[in-house]
């Protein structure tokens, strides 16, 4: 994952420290951002990363399958276009609390981004912060 550059490691003089601002650092990076222009189903590899979604249409992003393994991987979805966006998990997770595998956030709110952080006990992806408007789909 890249540094966000946050700390200056070369003057921090513990190598214990060094350590611990870089564990801060990656929990802090996103990995770099890409565009899509469709409906997409991510994979883990996409974890950690900034996704920015722009198009004048509707468009649908289907989070990856994942597991135990995955268990605190997030992401980032930034709406950039005109249309709508709805967010939908697969593989029988859930987004945030609805009762079903079936609900979804969606927006239509140009600029409108949102994390996600996946919590494998509760096999649910859960917004953990948002700007712009997001409702149930």
């Amino acid at each position: 994952m890249s540094k966000g550059n946050i700390f200056d490691y070369d003057r921090v003089r513990s190598p214990d420290m060094t350590e611990q601002m870089k564990r801060i650092d990656d929990a802090f990076a996103m990995g770099k951002a890409y565009s899509l222009v469709t409906t997409t189903t991510l994979v883990a590899a996409d974890l950690g990363k900034s996704i920015r979604v722009s198009s004048a249409g509707n468009l649908t992003i289907t989070f990856p399958a994942v597991g135990s393994d995955e268990d605190g991987g997030r992401l980032r979805l930034i709406k950039e276009g005109a249309g709508s966006l709805t967010n939908t998990a697969g593989s029988g997770d859930y987004i945030n609390s609805y009762s079903t595998a079936s609900g979804s956030d969606i927006t239509s709110t140009q600029y409108a981004a949102i994390d996600y952080e996946y919590v494998h006990g509760l096999t649910r992806w859960v917004a953990v912060s948002s700007v712009g408007t997001w409702a149930s789909a």
